[in-house]
């Protein structure tokens, strides 16, 4: 690796690393401040998970963020190249504009091989965790969002009505037991009482105090006993049964998995063999995002970094274009489109290439 080739390699890397911390950021607050943020600003969730969801939702953005990154800094620093007309003396000293830009085609193939582990193990495996934290700090919050003077039925088998809510500390209680046809069967009055979680939030607890019982008979509700302290696990609403993982959020040995298990059930694997396939076509938009950019860039002669930004928005919105329609037509086997997700890079190498050539034998 000659002298150019390094500067030119050093300028991308540090172009990139500042492209790839704005791009994370702003998609990290993309997802935080629509889930987390606004829970934070009313101080009903502590710091500390804030960061842990943003740790967790690293892992996701990254493979979004390295090929935005790495597309804006080759045309920036390229088309900064070419304007102070660094490229023009280069060629003159007998530099083809391919040979200058091999070490960071070589970067853009190493980071494409990261982008497809990323996007294979560890991007679910941070999307799975993030959405269980979400479920946890639903639940936690569950006591303090109880809400007032309201007949609640969100807890199967029972009907809850608060006087107050301060905080999680609940005052002026009722509960009512229903029977199997949805009556009420038992009534029970507390002074005060609190809804906890358990085990990290997969379970509640509701804690009553001086609980007076009753119940229903033919003669109207009859006293049933008394109680300093009375305690009830609650299912969580929308908690009967587990949440089962959505396909974007397999691991790519799950789906593998799951493309094998619909093969013995007779099961349209195609929406699976899409996302086995956009994982790794994904993957390669580093390296596809480098080819063009980098004659593309060559070719600007600007040094604007809005210029060279607008373009890679524009270019990454083309590239997802088709991501959005191979899994629009995901249930239609007969339009192939797990073929689809490739063709984003197949036409941006294509054009890149093309626009190497033509730069190298650029009279």
């Amino acid at each position: 690796m000659n002298t150019l080739q390094r500067y030119l390699l050093g300028q991308v890397l540090a172009a990139m690393g500042m492209a790839v911390l704005v791009f994370v950021f702003v998609l990290l607050l993309g997802n935080v401040l629509r889930e987390i943020l606004g829970l934070l600003v009313q101080r009903q969730v502590h710091p500390a998970l804030v960061l842990e969801a943003l740790g967790l939702l690293l892992p996701y953005v990254a493979p979004f963020a390295l090929p935005m990154g790495l597309l804006t800094a080759t045309l920036l620093v390229f088309g900064r190249f070419s304007a102070d007309q660094e490229l023009t003396a280069a060629r003159a000293s007998g530099f083809s504009l391919t040979a200058l830009a091999a070490p960071i085609l070589i970067l853009g193939l190493l980071l494409s091989f990261v982008a497809v582990l990323f996007n294979a193990e560890w991007a679910p495996r941070s999307r799975v965790a993030y959405k269980a934290l979400l479920a946890r700090v639903g639940l936690q919050m569950a006591g303090s969002l109880i809400p007032e003077q309201q007949y609640i039925h969100d807890y199967p088998g029972l009907v809850l009505y608060v006087g107050r809510n301060r905080q999680g500390n609940l005052q002026e209680v009722l509960l009512w037991k229903l029977d199997a046809e949805g009556h009420a069967e038992f009534r029970l009055r507390a002074e005060s009482g609190r809804l906890l979680t358990e085990d990290q939030g997969s379970r509640l607890r509701l804690e009553l105090n001086d609980v007076v019982a009753a119940r229903k008979s033919s003669e109207g509700w009859l006293p049933a006993g008394y109680a300093r302290t009375l305690i009830y696990e609650l299912t969580p609403p929308g908690r009967e049964s587990p949440r089962q993982p959505k396909l974007s959020e397999l691991t790519w040995r799950q789906l593998l998995q799951e493309k094998n298990l619909r093969h013995q059930q007779g099961v349209d694997v195609t929406p699976v063999r899409v996302q086995i396939h956009q994982r790794m076509a994904f993957g390669f938009a580093c390296f596809s995002f480098c080819l063009v950019g980098i004659p593309l860039g060559a070719r600007l002669h600007r040094r604007e970094t809005n210029l060279s930004v607008g373009i890679a928005l524009v270019l990454v919105a083309v590239y997802f274009s088709f991501l959005l329609l191979a899994n629009a037509w995901d249930t239609r086997p007969d339009l192939h489109p797990h073929l689809i997700v490739w063709l984003p890079n197949f036409l941006f190498q294509i054009t890149g290439a093309w626009l190497l050539w033509r730069a190298d034998h650029a009279p």
